[in-house]
């Protein structure tokens, strides 16, 4: 009967032992965050601050090498190089980025789409042996990386400026077109079939079929060589989206008196209105 007795007690001590073991499991400490924001060395860091608390954004001017590096793609090496940002100018540069990203966008576009973390720089390339192929832009799906927060900014031109907001807008929405998704109507205008023809006389003429230049280069005479006897609709699509939003309504109006082109740049347009609240025109009709 004792030893019964003594078996039950050493039963529950070891229940109310696994029990106070799974208490102490159950409590999950709340996970630190990425960055401690300010960062403490620019005086705009309160605006810093307040952009991340609106849109949940880190703008940083320090950062990790490893957090530069990260891809979602495993076993990725980076081949870029890039100098540090100064924190002096990091308030310049949000102003910079207000006009040339921010301000084109409703806000809850922006709380939407913006990437999870933007890492300013001073200067950025790709390194090839000795020799760096210098770029203003690296954008990898939730993260961006951006030149120029430096004193350059105290000499930025008006040339200069137009030139970082094209070249940064097309980086967005050669990425945003692989996840919006886009009216089929738009890719039901084109033949893809075979390839067009650069000469403007021709009934088989780029623009008579529906296609305009995807950054100055008639992508459409030759056939996608990955896919059989077909052009890519991808980079068709790239192409209206990136020529909206760098060429004016005035640059446009040669283009848009051939029935196709002007048909898909229709749908786009007003899809990317109506359903974003977005005017892509609006955005190659700034000027500096």
């Amino acid at each position: 009967m004792k030893a019964k007795y003594i078996l039950i007690l050493s039963t529950v001590a070891l229940l109310l032992s696994a029990c106070a073991k799974d208490d102490s499991l159950g409590v999950i400490e709340d996970l630190a965050p990425d960055y401690v924001l300010p960062q403490g060395k620019s005086p705009d860091d309160n605006r810093i601050v307040d952009f991340y608390e609106q849109y949940g954004t880190y703008i940083l001017y320090e950062f990790t090498r490893a957090d530069f590096d990260w891809s979602q793609v495993q076993g990725t090496v980076s081949d870029y190089v890039y100098s540090a940002a100064d924190p002096l100018y990091a308030g310049k540069m949000l102003d910079l980025l207000y006009d040339v990203w921010f301000d084109f966008y409703p806000e809850e576009f922006n709380k939407k789409y913006l990437p999870y973390k933007i890492f300013l720089t001073s200067t950025m390339g790709i390194a090839s042996g000795t020799s760096v192929q210098f770029q203003d832009i690296r954008l990898m799906s939730t993260q961006i990386a951006l030149t120029h927060c430096s004193d350059t900014l105290d000499r930025f031109s008006a040339e200069s400026k137009l030139e970082f907001k094209n070249n940064l807008q097309c980086a967005l929405w050669e990425y945003w077109g692989t996840i919006f998704d886009i009216p089929e109507d738009f890719y039901s205008v084109s033949d893809y079939s075979s390839a067009a023809s650069d000469d403007p006389a021709s009934e088989n003429y780029a623009r008579a079929r529906g296609f305009v230049a995807y950054r100055g280069e008639e992508w459409c005479l030759v056939l996608y060589p990955w896919v059989s006897d077909e052009l890519d609709s991808q980079t068709d699509l790239f192409s209206f989206l990136t020529a909206m939003i760098c060429r004016s309504t005035s640059d446009w109006v040669e283009d848009l008196e051939y029935p196709l082109v002007k048909k898909k740049y229709d749908i786009l347009r007003n899809h990317f209105l109506d359903k974003y609240g977005v005017d892509l025109q609006k955005i190659g009709d700034v000027s500096y």
